[in-house]
């Protein structure tokens, strides 16, 4: 049960931050090393140097290629890794007999990377081909022209692997020193779940980590908004079968009071087939094959983001139907149907996700990072429980104002369509 699964947890002199978790039903451990440093912090001119840094942990001392992953496979396991605006992290899965010397090879790749010229000149080209095929995809296209707008001026809004001008730019220096910042010691979390024994498992981590130096505590810069861009609404001409829509907005952050309504806002909407806009696209009007809704956040800001696409002829009526919506459930709120499923799928999406042993260990890194209070799975389960259909109306009247989405459209769409972009509330009820 979700409950069982706690953490126990300690803090090193230099800051790192280790959570050992047991997870009895599985014959895997799984290891997460998460930095507080992610590309939502860089300046402009280096924009795209953490999720380089990241690429660049993988590269061997000895120049062979895929090595770590190689060492890491060779144990009956997987690695990867993943840059966040707010986040970075190094994750393994393995045969619980195999976790030590799991650690033997992520610890070295995270303190020691290897920034050897030739490496990074291989990596650059993967990088910019990466870049490359971003920019072929229409739905990266609208995605990006909404970020973008909702966060002006700020590395929020930009592409996290960079620009093709910044990574070609980026130096062996530029990249040591982001790497020395990322992995300091009050930038690190590590968390470890599985089959274990918690105590023995926290004694192991702290070797491999306490000699890291302390560093410095990762700063974001402050988001100032000054209102929305005059255009709420972008068209994107690109070749494609389909038209791919971005409509996003802010909503509150990690810290409000509607945060867990938010998310069961978020469910209601665009969570499972069961959900309204699925309903409504796929079901009833035969207009898309996949549309989903999600709330992500970044600093003291929540964005709820709807993503989809359709035939080019029919994006505005998909569209209409989509802002249609939104306004029935800012003026009419949900329903008791639509808020009971969307409570009891949200919670047991989290509960089955909970089987997982990279799940719990990516769990405690990331509430750790990132969240004013960590919670452990069962605490959040509660809160989310505790919510009540009244806090998701109230939620939604909130949250969906006049003024409310930024929308974008890639594909091949003609020369006339008209994107419409107005909520027309009625008001409260």
């Amino acid at each position: 049960m979700p409950a069982a699964l706690t953490a126990t947890g300690r803090t090193l002199p230099n800051g790192v931050h280790l959570a050992a978790t047991a997870v009895p039903h599985t014959a895997a451990v799984s290891l997460h090393v998460a930095s507080r440093a992610g590309s939502g912090s860089e300046p402009a001119e280096l924009s795209g140097v953490t999720h380089f840094v990241e690429h660049m942990l993988f590269r061997h001392p000895s120049h062979e290629p895929g090595a770590f992953a190689s060492a890491i496979e060779r144990l009956g396991g997987q690695i990867s890794a993943a840059t966040e605006p707010e986040l970075t992290v190094v994750g393994a899965k393995v045969l619980a007999e195999a976790w030590p010397a799991a650690l033997e090879v992520v610890a070295p790749m995270v303190h020691e990377p290897t920034m050897d010229p030739d490496e990074i000149e291989k990596e650059r080209t993967v990088i910019l081909d990466e870049l490359g095929m971003l920019d072929d995809l229409p739905e990266e296209a609208a995605r990006r022209s909404v970020l973008g707008r909702l966060w002006p001026n700020h590395p929020f809004g930009r592409e996290i692997a960079g620009t093709a001008t910044t990574v070609r730019s980026l130096t062996r220096d530029a990249l040591l020193r982001r790497a020395a910042a990322m992995f300091a010691g009050r930038n690190t979390i590590v968390s470890v779940a599985g089959a274990l024994d918690p105590a023995a498992a926290l004694d192991l981590l702290s070797d491999a980590f306490g000699s890291a130096p302390a560093g410095s505590r990762e700063v974001y810069p402050v988001f100032h908004a000054n209102g929305q861009p005059s255009a709420r609404s972008q068209i994107i001409r690109r070749e494609a079968e389909q038209a791919y829509f971005s409509i996003a907005g802010f909503t509150p952050g990690r810290s409000s009071r509607h945060r867990y309504a938010l998310e069961l806002l978020g469910a209601v909407l665009g969570a499972g087939f069961g959900a309204r806009l699925v309903l409504e696209l796929r079901e009833r009007h035969g207009l898309a094959y996949d549309i989903g809704a999600d709330v992500g956040h970044c600093g003291e800001r929540g964005v709820l983001s709807i993503d989809g696409a359709t035939d080019p002829d029919q994006v505005t009526k998909a569209i209409e139907i989509i802002l249609g919506e939104l306004c029935d459930v800012a003026d009419r709120g949900v329903t008791k149907d639509e808020f009971d499923r969307a409570r009891a799928y949200s919670v047991g999406g989290m509960v089955r996700s909970l089987e997982d042993s990279a799940v719990v260990a990516a769990w405690y890194a990331r509430e750790q990072a990132l969240e004013p209070t960590p919670l452990a799975p069962g605490a959040l389960i509660e809160r989310v429980r505790a919510v009540t259909r009244s806090d998701v109306n109230a939620c939604a009247r909130a949250c969906l104002a006049q003024d409310w989405p930024l929308i974008a459209v890639a594909g091949p769409l003609r020369d006339n369509v008209q994107i419409p972009t107005e909520l027309v509330l009625k008001g409260a009820v």
